[in-house]
């Protein structure tokens, strides 16, 4: 009888130090969480710049009127609309004008488009 009086107190002690832990692991893991949750809403807050104002005269005009080219290939009107978009979200508020879009001279070689597609495709 002895040895079962022991058991039944192992058994308790057992049970309440694994509920025990268990309880603190659950605490950690949730202040752990809102910790990592308040440091990244702080950190998007310092990321969100002010939204900068398209001029739609400079996109228009750059779609509408584009410069001419050296090139016999032409830069079709949408390609230049978004890069007058991409300069105006660059520099925003500061003023700005393009003066010349033009395709670079460069061409990749086989082995530099593999190695292009290698590099950035997904995960």
């Amino acid at each position: 009888m002895e040895n079962l009086g022991r058991a039944f107190t192992l058994l308790l002690a057992g049970f309440v130090i694994v509920f025990v832990v268990l309880v603190l692991l659950i605490i950690i893991i949730t202040l752990y969480g809102k910790i990592i949750q308040a440091a990244q809403r702080n950190a998007d807050k310092k990321k969100q710049l002010p939204k900068p104002s398209v001029d739609p005269s400079v996109t228009k005009k750059a779609v509408t009127d584009p410069a001419p080219e050296q090139d016999s290939e032409e830069i079709p009107g949408e390609i230049i609309a978004v890069i007058a978009a991409a300069v105006d979200a660059v520099y925003g508020s500061k003023p700005h004008h393009i003066k010349k879009v033009k395709r670079s001279g460069r061409m990749r070689s086989a082995w530099g488009n593999a190695g292009l597609a290698e590099n950035t495709r997904p995960f």
